[in-house]
């Protein structure tokens, strides 16, 4: 995995980046035109030996040698070093033509300049051989004199630079960091309060985006919980009218009810489930759609007991089927939410039937934790219907707020699941 730089230390490297470039740049720079100082230093001291010459030769004392300098009329009567390490004269009027010589023996090499000027005359030869110990010396004479300048220089350059960057990086970083203390502090009571400014424009549009798509999220949330809220209670005036309607033909005497038929019994037991899981479904569904989730009522449960209830109204899923059905569990009460327990426990005994067509399924229960194991012994499966796939939903959900472990592990076969349920009067102790 790349680890990711801060964008301050980005912009901090870039900005050294640039000054390092900028002053390795400059230092060429100056290496060149020192070089080039150098240079003409040497044609005007050239120059004026070519002056004392012509006044020499005006008074009639001409001498070949002006101090360190050979002025002759043509390049033939050069020394021969010179000749030699430059074996072509300077071809135009005031050219400097340079060349360096290696030393032999240990020696140090030299160097030799030459000059063509124009007299009246004609063309006058000037040339003058330096060792490299003189350069050497000269160098380090203009080095020692100028140290203290370039030491000034440099140190007030790396100090403005430093300045630099500490001014942009706190004039960047800082609006950027408190952005994202901003944007970490935002929630439904401030999420429409005026925008800081961030003294950038780019930085206040971006903070004008954050906030209209939490303030999108925010709105499609609200929705989504009001539908829950409008829709479960327009759920529940039906609900109730089926099944006081089944209870009412349940309770019709047997003279008067058709439902002594085995058929409409069946159906109107169908009918009776289905009601009742609605009805538990639209009180769930009502408490997830809360704010605060521990309003939940809660009351004492055996849960040994509500187990076998559960597996009594759902045995219908297993009829016809070649299933072996082990159920075993241990007396226990527990203080729990009624009918999130219902539901929850109720769907994943339905999954575990409705998903079995030959095979067996295991249900044990021991204090507060729950087994429920189911094995395939062919390899044909259920359909998914909306009422599973919701109550799957509902199950992951309700245990992950109420604090409850649950596990759903693929299996050879089928799924193992463990559910383990916490007393809510011990968690509020």
């Amino acid at each position: 995995m790349i680890r990711q730089i801060r964008l301050k230390w980005q912009l901090a490297a870039i900005f050294l980046g640039l000054g390092a470039l900028l002053v390795g740049g400059y230092s060429l720079l100056a290496a060149h035109y020192f070089m080039l100082g150098m240079d003409s230093t040497m044609v005007g001291a050239l120059e004026r030996a070519v002056e004392r010459y012509e006044d020499q030769r005006a008074g009639g004392t001409v001498q070949p040698d002006v101090g360190p300098f050979t002025v002759t009329s043509s390049w033939q009567e050069q020394p021969e070093a010179v000749r030699r390490a430059l074996p072509q004269p300077p071809h135009g009027p005031a050219t400097l033509a340079k060349q360096h010589t290696e030393g032999q023996d240990g020696h140090r090499g030299r160097l030799y300049f030459a000059m063509r000027f124009q007299s009246d005359g004609g063309d006058l030869f000037i040339s003058h051989a330096i060792s490299r110990k003189q350069v050497s010396d000269l160098v380090e004479d203009t080095i020692h004199n100028n140290l203290n300048a370039l030491l000034i220089i440099s140190i007030g350059s790396a100090l403005a630079l430093a300045a630099v960057i500490w001014l942009v990086m706190r004039r960047v970083a800082k609006p950027v960091a408190r952005l994202g203390e901003w944007a970490h502090g935002l929630e439904t009571g401030n999420l429409r309060d005026p925008l800081p400014d961030f003294r950038y424009p780019e930085l206040n549009e971006l903070a004008g985006l954050v906030r209209s798509s939490l303030s999108s999220l925010e709105n499609s949330l609200e929705r989504e919980h009001r539908f829950l809220r409008h829709t479960s209670h327009e759920l529940r005036t039906p609900i109730s009218v089926i099944r006081n309607n089944v209870e009412l033909i349940r309770s019709l005497p047997p003279e008067q009810a058709a439902a002594a038929d085995s058929i409409l019994a069946s159906i109107i037991d169908r009918v009776d489930r289905a009601s009742l899981t609605m009805k538990h479904l639209t009180e769930t569904l009502l408490w997830l759609s809360r704010e605060e989730p521990d309003n939940l009522p809660t009351r004492s449960v055996a849960l040994d007991h509500l187990i076998q209830e559960l597996v009594s109204e759902h045995r219908y899923l297993l009829r016809d089927k070649d299933v072996t059905l082990d159920v075993q569990t241990d007396p226990a009460t527990v203080a729990l939410p009624d009918v999130a327990a219902r539901v929850v426990i109720g769907n994943l005994i339905r999954n575990a039937f409705q998903h079995t067509w030959a095979g067996e399924v295991s249900i044990r229960q021991h204090g507060h934790t729950v087994h429920i194991d189911n094995h395939q012994a062919s390899d044909e499966e259920a359909n998914d219907d909306l009422g599973f796939g919701l109550g799957l939903q509902l199950t992951a959900q309700l245990t992950e707020r109420l604090g409850w472990t649950y596990r759903n592990d693929p299996a050879p076969g089928g799924h193992r699941v463990i559910l383990e349920v916490t007393d809510a009067g011990s968690a509020r102790a």
